[in-house]
């Protein structure tokens, strides 16, 4: 399969973490140059830059940036393209997931989870779409949603799963209107991973969340990584306004 990524350049909102590390990983080992973002992972995301530049010959630089706030947005859009040259491939990974019923939540933290979940990633990829466009190049944006955005959860995460849902509206709006431009817009939906975000449901809960899934396994970071390599490459260039499933099996949509 021909992905021809090497020599790219893509900026990974929540890099130094979960799935966002797995992915930073996965466009490396095709020769991608890499803006790290994380917020307050700053060791992990430096630790990661210096071992993907030791391993694989690339660019990589660990950028501090709160997906809240629109300054440190374009400051992280800034420090990266001056460190790596112009981004190719946006993926809007950062997510924050708060946990408890529905009658315990606050406004405000309903309204800082949209802020990172949905704003963030319409400021990153307003932010790229207009460098696109000024450059007259192609662009690829991947979203990294959730399957709790078409099922919502069993655990209690009623902003987070209603911000996801936003992301893949988002997803199909900003496609609709860029692919005219060749800017591909797609994201994927994973299911249940094996992440610190949930690691300890899992412990606890294993055998319930297993038989929701018809594959039986939980998904390694890795499996969504290849997936995200897969939409940012050349390989998924006519998949545009798409949201893959990555499940397990529990939606088969």
């Amino acid at each position: 399969m021909k992905l021809n990524l090497k020599g790219k350049s893509a900026l990974v909102t929540g890099g130094s973490r979960g799935i966002g590390t797995a992915i930073c990983r996965d466009l490396a080992e095709e020769g991608v140059n890499l803006g790290i973002n994380y917020n307050s992972s700053a060791a992990e995301a430096e630790a990661l830059a210096q071992e993907l530049i030791k391993k694989y010959g690339i660019k990589a630089l660990a950028i501090k940036g709160n997906l809240a706030e629109e300054g440190d947005i374009l400051g992280m859009i800034k420090a990266c393209e001056s460190a790596i040259g112009p981004v190719d491939i946006l993926v809007n990974n950062a997510a924050y997931c708060p946990s408890g019923p529905l009658t315990s939540y606050t406004k405000e933290e309903w309204e800082f989870t949209f802020s990172v979940n949905v704003t963030g990633c319409f400021i990153a990829s307003r932010e790229m779409i207009k460098r696109w466009l000024e450059r007259e190049t192609k662009g690829k944006i991947v979203n990294v949603a959730s399957q709790a955005a078409f099922l919502g959860s069993t655990s209690g995460h009623l902003p987070y799963d209603s911000s996801k849902g936003a992301m893949v509206s988002m997803t199909r709006a900003i496609a609709r209107e860029v692919a005219p431009k060749g800017i591909n817009v797609n994201a994927v939906a994973p299911g249940l991973v094996k992440t610190e975000m949930v690691k300890k449901n899992l412990e606890t809960k294993l055998d319930s969340y297993l038989a929701r899934i018809p594959l039986y396994r939980i998904a390694e970071p890795e499996e969504i990584a290849s997936i995200v390599t897969f939409l940012a490459s050349d390989a998924a260039g006519y998949m545009t306004g798409t949201t893959l499933d990555a499940t397990g099996g529990m939606m088969m949509r």
